[in-house]
C-alpha cells in the first residue's frame, strides 16, 4: 500500500483538527430526545463504565442521530459518548434523502438513531474472532436503546440494516458498516425534552477549518478492513444491507414499560464468581423473563439461536419449571470447576459459575457462502438476547458476564447439544464476587487461549 511510503514521523503525527473551538449549538428539541436516550441506554450512570457490556471494553461502534433543528431543516451528529460531545457533520436534503431510502421518517421532537459497526476496533485485539465480537456488542446496544427509549415513554421504529444511510456514515468515517437505526418520538414532559441533557455539547463540525470532517483510518484498519470485504463492490463479511422491520409501536399505549428504569442503572458485568449456588428459581426466572421479552419484540421470528441453560445444581424441584419456548435445560451438578476453566478457555474468574445460558446454532446457519444474513442475524439475537438477561439479572441481584472465548466442541459435549449445533455466545451467572480480575481486558488474546 502507498501509505508504506509515507514517513514513520508523518505517520505519527496528530493534528489538533482546527483552529480554535467549534462554534458550540443549542440542541432543539428532537436532539434532546435522541441524547436522553443516549444517557440512559448507552452512557451508563458514570464516566467509569458503558451502559453495555464489551468484550474487552473495546466497544466498536459510532453512533449518530438524525433529527430536525429548529428551523426544520434535518441534520445528521455523530456522537463521541465518552467525551459527551456531538458535532453536526451534515445538513439538508442528502439526509432527508437516506431517511427515505431507509423508509424511516424523523417523528416531530423525535430523532432517528443510527449504529454503525467498526470491527477494526475489535479485531485488532481478537484477530477475526473480534469480528463476531462486534456483531454481539452492537447487538447488545441497539436493543438497549430500544428499551431505554421504552423505558422513557416513546414509541420506536426499528430497522436492522437499513439502506440509505450507508453513503452518509461512510463519508465521515470509513472501514464501518450500517447496522441498525431506531425512530424515536418525542418523549413524556420531563423524560427528555423538557431538560437539558446533562454535560452535552454540541458544536457545528462543518465552520471547522477542516476540508471534512471526516476521519482517516489508519492503514492497519483498511487492511483489517480488506480482509473482510467479500465482493467486488466492497461490501463487508455479513449480509447486503436491506430493511428489516419490527413492530412499529414497541411500547403500547398504557403498557408498562419492557425494563424498568431502575435495570440500566444497575447492570454491570461480574468480573468473577464466588463459590456457592444462587436459587434455581432466580436464574430460571431470569432466563425465562428475557426469553419472553425478546419473543414479544421479534414475534414470528424462528431464527437461531438456540438456548440451553446448563445448571450446575441438584434438579431438587423436578417438574415443577416450566420450559419456555425456545429453551432447553440441562442439570449438571457433577461438572467440575475445571472442566469449566477448559471450556471457557482457561478464563479462571469464570469457574464458579453456577449456570451457563449457550445460545448456539447450526453450523451451516453460520456459513455465509451465498452472501446470506444469517449469520448477522444470529447474532444478533444472541446480542440481544444476552443483554435482555443482563438487565433481568440485575433485577434479582444475580451476578452475570457475557463470554465470547469459549471451546464450541467442549461446550457441545458437556451440554450434549446437537452434533451440527456451534456455539457463538455464552452468559455466565452466579454468586459475585469483585475481587476478580476479568483477565480479558489485562490480556490481548486470553479468550483465544492464546499468548498476549
Amino acid at each position: 500500500m502507498e501509505v508504506r511510503a509515507i514517513p514513520l514521523w508523518t505517520r505519527m503525527a496528530v493534528d489538533s483538527a482546527g483552529s480554535g473551538r467549534p462554534p458550540a449549538l443549542t440542541p432543539a428539541a428532537g436532539l434532546r430526545t435522541g441524547l436522553a436516550v443516549l444517557d440512559l441506554g448507552m452512557i451508563g450512570t458514570d464516566s467509569s463504565r458503558r451502559a453495555v457490556p464489551s468484550a474487552g471494553a473495546t466497544y466498536p461502534y459510532e453512533c449518530y442521530i438524525l433529527t430536525r433543528d429548529d428551523a426544520g431543516a434535518t441534520g445528521l451528529y455523530q456522537i463521541d459518548p465518552g467525551r459527551r460531545h456531538c458535532r453536526l457533520l451534515s445538513r439538508g436534503p442528502r439526509v432527508d434523502e437516506a431517511l427515505c431510502q431507509a423508509a424511516l421518517a424523523v417523528p416531530e421532537d423525535g430523532a432517528v438513531i443510527v449504529l454503525a459497526t467498526r470491527p477494526w476496533l475489535s479485531m485488532r485485539k481478537y484477530g477475526d474472532r473480534g469480528y463476531l465480537y462486534t456483531q454481539l456488542d452492537t447487538a447488545h446496544l441497539h436493543l438497549n436503546l430500544v428499551l431505554a427509549a421504552d423505558s422513557l415513554g416513546a414509541s420506536i421504529v426499528l430497522r436492522r440494516r437499513p439502506p440509505g444511510f450507508e453513503p452518509l456514515v461512510t463519508e465521515y468515517g470509513e472501514c464501518a458498516e450500517v447496522h441498525s437505526a431506531l425512530a424515536v418520538t418525542a418523549l413524556p414532559a420531563g423524560s427528555g425534552p423538557g431538560a437539558e441533557p446533562s454535560c452535552w455539547a454540541v458544536s457545528d463540525a462543518r465552520a471547522t477549518r477542516q476540508p471534512s470532517p471526516r476521519r482517516q483510518p489508519h492503514w492497519l484498519e483498511r487492511l483489517c478492513w480488506e480482509s473482510l470485504v467479500t465482493d467486488s463492490e466492497g461490501a463487508a463479511a455479513g449480509p447486503p444491507g436491506r430493511a428489516g422491520s419490527l413492530p412499529s409501536a414497541v411500547r403500547r399505549r398504557g403498557r408498562a414499560p419492557l425494563v424498568p428504569r431502575s435495570a440500566f442503572h444497575r447492570r454491570r458485568s461480574a468480573t468473577g464468581f464466588a463459590p456457592g449456588t444462587v436459587p434455581v428459581r432466580d436464574i430460571h426466572g431470569t432466563v425465562g423473563r428475557a426469553l419472553s421479552v425478546l419473543h414479544d419484540l421479534l414475534p414470528g421470528e424462528g431464527t437461531p439461536p438456540h438456548a440451553t441453560l446448563v445448571i450446575r445444581q441438584e434438579q431438587h424441584d423436578r417438574g415443577e419449571l416450566a420450559r419456555p419456548a425456545g429453551l432447553d435445560i440441562r442439570w449438571a451438578p457433577e461438572l467440575p470447576n475445571e472442566s469449566v476453566t477448559e471450556a471457557f478457555m482457561a478464563q479462571r474468574h469464570l469457574a464458579d459459575t453456577s449456570a451457563v445460558l449457550l445460545l448456539h446454532a447450526p453450523t451451516a446457519s453460520l456459513i455465509d457462502e451465498a452472501g446470506d444474513s444469517q449469520l448477522w442475524t444470529v447474532l444478533y439475537r444472541a446480542g440481544a438476547l444476552a443483554q435482555l438477561v443482563c438487565l433481568e439479572a440485575a433485577r434479582r441481584d444475580l451476578a452475570v458476564t457475557g463470554v465470547g472465548g469459549f471451546d464450541s466442541e467442549r461446550w457441545q459435549r458437556l451440554a450434549d447439544l446437537p452434533a451440527d449445533h456451534d456455539v457463538v455466545y455464552a452468559v455466565a451467572m452466579g454468586s459475585d464476587t469483585p475481587d476478580a480480575p476479568k483477565l480479558d481486558r489485562l490480556a490481548v488474546a486470553y479468550a483465544q487461549n492464546e499468548r498476549s
